[in-house]
């Protein structure tokens, strides 16, 4: 049976390049003008992940009942050329090589995503790694008023050929289309499913580290318990999270991530359940909200002490009866999700102080689980560090390496900031490099001292100068960029919240961030 199938990213202007006008974006309006058997939606992140649900929620009210199929790629950069192609590619060859059927007609919709993005579709056909013909979709304001389709024709092209370099010893890695004949029903045979780009790897081989994974992995198959992520800021309750969904029945559903301090007290109820048209100024067309988008699959709420107490019961009755309201809206849906909640903060105290409901921290800690300070996984700092410093050579093409000297002080100092801090310390220490070579010299101050320096009351800031001397305005420097992208990481890109964690107004901040930073 021949099948047409499309594959494309989900862009800025999906659903809607125009909400208030209900105006369709890129693909939808693709998929208005063209029938296709399967579309692949690519999505690289959580609100990507509920313009992907919006779109297969239209397309199946509006247009018609075609089968959709997620694709979740996970990007630490959605402008790496090189990040982005590789990803996709290995995506695609696995879709491709376990489809039911070698009679297939795969079109690749160019529109929506970065460049870069783009960019990679176009290596990947015109080297014939992946056999597909490449769309433009031309809008109705630039086609006489009528949505239209462009191919981008590579038979007759001017455009050069490209021919994929493969390292020794590889084989060929184009999908095999045309010889993979009849096969049991693939992964991907039911409609809504997703597809992880990359497992969450997470290292460490310390006791207290492989107790909790140990824990995490038995936890991991109860898909209906809701588990409740404890642990200092750093520790990596989100890793732990993606990889107890990664381990569970609900795999190949939506994982959707939200952090409950960098939502906004007067929309987070909008975020959460979604709403209907009108429910708001500003509410031009109806929303999903995360919970219905992640139905089937898991919902990650970290920093869940920041959520709103009058959010609090609707969040409840998810969980108890499996239902939610839209906000303006009387129509109730059901929705299954699965629920794993982080803090780093005292619950309790919350509770004692009003600000939190004990029904629902007891219905949300079904299980809960203490990730161990990086201060207790000692044996594991190098290890971190090693692939922090890999993972900086690789990208950058750099043949960086420890000292001897700053291997020692890694071990001795005691990471209040945990394994971000480290991460986040491995990047400042080669950015100041301006050679191959990582000294102790090189570190933040903090970071040289020992661990009972550290908890040392007055222990003055360590003021060694190497003995080739130092550029203390670049130190100074980098040191405040430092603290300004933690904070941001801390906040989830919340600049308000990020200025409050730095003792500075949000305005200050911001102007900082733009002149000082070109952040």
């Amino acid at each position: 049976m021949w099948m047409q199938i499309l594959f494309t990213f989900v862009g800025n202007k999906d659903p809607y390049a125009n909400e208030a006008e209900a105006e369709y974006g890129p693909v939808l309006s693709h998929l208005s003008a063209v029938s296709y058997d399967r579309v692949y939606l690519f999505c690289t992140g959580t609100a990507y992940a509920e313009r992907a649900k919006t779109v297969e929620h239209l397309a199946r009210e509006e247009i018609d009942h075609r089968k959709f199929y997620f694709v979740n790629i996970d990007l630490a950069s959605p402008i790496d050329y090189e990040e982005i192609y590789t990803k996709l590619l290995a995506l695609v060859e696995n879709i491709v090589n376990k489809l039911p059927s070698p009679d297939t007609d795969i079109a690749i919709l160019l529109d929506p995503g970065t460049r870069q993005m783009q960019t990679s579709w176009f290596l990947l056909v015109r080297s014939g790694l992946l056999k597909a013909k490449l769309l433009q979709g031309i809008p109705p304001r630039f086609a006489a008023g009528r949505y239209k389709v462009r191919e981008v024709d590579l038979r007759n092209s001017v455009l050069p050929e490209i021919v994929p370099l493969l390292p020794a010893g590889k084989n060929d890695p184009r999908p095999k289309q045309e010889s993979r004949g009849t096969s049991p029903a693939s992964p991907y045979e039911d409609g809504g499913r997703w597809v992880a780009a990359v497992k969450t790897k997470l290292i460490g081989r310390s006791e207290p580290f492989l107790k909790a994974l140990a824990t995490a992995q038995r936890i991991a198959a109860y898909d209906d318990i809701s588990i409740l992520l404890l642990g200092e800021t750093g520790t990596g309750k989100g890793l732990f999270a993606k990889h107890i969904h990664e381990l569970s029945g609900r795999r190949d559903k939506s994982f959707i991530e939200l952090n409950c301090s960098a939502l906004s007290p007067t929309l987070v109820e909008s975020e959460l359940f979604g709403h209907v048209k009108g429910a708001f100024t500003g509410a031009h067309a109806d929303r999903l909200g995360m919970f219905r988008s992640a139905d089937g699959g898991a919902v990650f709420l970290d920093e869940i002490g920041d959520l709103p107490l009058e959010i609090q019961p609707k969040l409840l009755k998810v969980l108890e009866e499996k239902t939610l309201t839209p906000l303006g809206g009387d129509k109730a849906y059901i929705v299954d999700v699965r629920i794993i909640a982080a803090t780093n903060q005292p619950i309790e105290t919350f509770i004692s102080a009003g600000r939190f409901r004990r029904d629902l921290y007891e219905r949300l800690k079904h299980v809960d689980l203490t990730l161990p300070p990086l201060r207790e996984r000692g044996e594991d700092i190098k290890e971190l560090a090693e692939v922090f410093l890999a993972s900086w050579n690789d990208r950058y093409g750099d043949k960086k390496e420890f000292t001897g000297g700053c291997w020692k002080a890694l071990s001795a100092y005691g990471w209040p900031g945990n394994v971000r801090e480290l991460q986040n310390t491995i990047t400042s220490l080669c950015a100041r490099s301006q050679g191959g070579t990582l000294g102790e010299e090189l570190l933040p101050w903090n970071t040289r001292q020992t661990k009972s320096e550290e908890t040392a009351a007055g222990k003055e800031a360590d003021s060694r100068i190497p003995e080739d001397g130092l550029d203390l305005k670049a130190v100074l420097y980098q040191t405040e960029k430092s603290y300004y992208e933690e904070a941001l990481k801390v906040s989830d890109n919340n600049r308000e919240q990020a200025a409050k964690l730095l003792g500075l107004n949000p305005p200050a901040f911001r102007k900082a961030l733009k002149e000082r930073f070109g952040m």
